[in-house]
């Protein structure tokens, strides 16, 4: 007999999700089967979503749910922060990942899944040993489509990861230390007179113009170098950032780079306290983009008992095209746009119209989040979006 698919989608520390409760959400077919020993069929939303947040998919059989608390337990570890993560297709070629322990690292775990069974992992220590099942101070837990390991006092050095097989594959290694990335950021300047300084931009950054980067990273250190990498974690280019305004145990950076129009993830190595290598990798993946969407101007309180108009610009810095608009809020409904689609010349801009409709008796100051996403109908990948906070405010 068949097994109900069950998906173990880690986004935003971990978020476990069943298909069928999806697909009732969506319209789809409610049950997704497949033959034991498989991993699929997959719903595409829980992989762009897990990717986009530095998640990992887990494809879970329901026989195997009682070995995933190995999983759950690590997904939760204070003070853990990325050190590597990375998705490719393996095409029938092994793949190699060198991972630097420094001297900041309590435990490590490498955490692996796949689409296609007889993926493989070899763990090597920089001694050059393979990590075995069963070793002292091993935690090894392995299902037919991923493998976890988790080692406690790992050894200082150069860890090399290793990959064979088939299919596509999410590699994700945390560390418990304490020198991890507290931010990562798009800021541009804003702010009155005089009390100028950096806000975070609405969205995605733009792609083949100077954008400014403004990074914090929390722990002793002696050396920090910055990258933008790719979804395979293979470096894109450097980024030239200077520090400042650190503190005793914050280091403050910011730097301009100019952004390729692709996905990508920022990535940090440099010497820790000791003067050992060490590696971080910030898990939220950016997408350097060519539309440009944001507020129109500041907005007030949103009144209770009527609708509320909030015009967004949006900006066209590519080719001319078609752009789709969408907005929802916080509660999860969907909001009319006016239009709900535009055309936009090379250069161009439209303003897009977004109803909110407070009920009556909302109480006063209960928050309210509108997010809109501007999706180019020709090339889906050239979309951005915004979100702005309001407060309900008097009747």
């Amino acid at each position: 007999m068949n097994s109900r698919f069950l998906v173990l989608a880690a986004v935003l520390g971990l978020v476990v999700a069943l298909a069928s409760a999806l697909a009732a959400q969506t319209g789809q077919q409610q049950s997704r089967r497949f033959a034991p020993g498989t991993c699929g069929p997959v719903d595409p939303t829980y992989i762009r979503l897990a990717e986009q947040t530095g998640g990992q998919p887990m494809f879970l059989q329901p026989s195997e749910m009682a070995a995933a608390g190995h999983l759950m337990r690590e997904a939760t570890v204070k003070n853990a922060d990325t050190v590597l993560y990375a998705t490719a297709h393996l095409r029938d070629q092994s793949r190699e990942f060198g991972v630097p322990i420094d001297s900041t690292v309590k435990r490590v775990t490498f955490s692996l899944s796949f689409d296609a069974p007889g993926t493989k992992l070899t763990l090597l220590r920089p001694s050059g040993a393979a990590v075995t099942s069963g070793e002292s101070g091993v935690e090894f837990t392995a299902w037919t489509c991923g493998r976890i390991v988790t080692i406690g006092s790992p050894e200082k050095g150069k860890w090399r990861v290793q990959l064979s097989g088939t299919g596509r594959f999410w590699l994700r290694v945390a560390a418990e230390t304490e020198l991890y990335v507290l931010r990562v950021e798009f800021v541009r300047l804003g702010g009155r007179p005089g009390h100028e300084g950096y806000f975070k931009i609405p969205g995605q950054p733009l792609a083949g113009r100077p954008q400014t980067l403004q990074a914090t990273i929390s722990g002793a250190l002696q050396s920090a170098e910055f990258k933008l990498v790719s979804t395979d974690a293979e470096t894109i280019q450097p980024i030239s950032v200077k520090e400042e305004g650190s503190g005793p145990e914050d280091h403050e950076y910011l730097g301009t780079v100019i952004l390729p129009h692709q996905p990508f993830r920022v990535a940090i190595s440099g010497l820790d306290g000791s003067g050992l290598p060490f590696q971080r990798m910030y898990s939220t993946q950016f997408l350097g983009t060519t539309v440009e969407i944001g507020p129109s101007d500041g907005y007030e309180d949103l009144r209770a008992g009527t609708t509320n108009t909030l015009t967004f610009v949006v900006r066209n810095h590519g080719e001319s095209g078609s752009f789709r608009f969408m907005a929802v809020d916080n509660r999860g409904s969907i909001l009319p746009t006016v239009p709900p689609q535009a055309a936009i010349a090379a250069g161009g801009s439209a303003e897009v119209n977004v109803d909110v409709l407070v009920p009556a008796g909302t109480l006063r100051g209960t928050g309210v989040t509108v997010t809109i996403t501007a999706t180019s109908t020709a090339d889906p990948e050239t979309n951005n979006g915004a979100s702005v906070e309001l407060s309900v405010g008097g009747p």
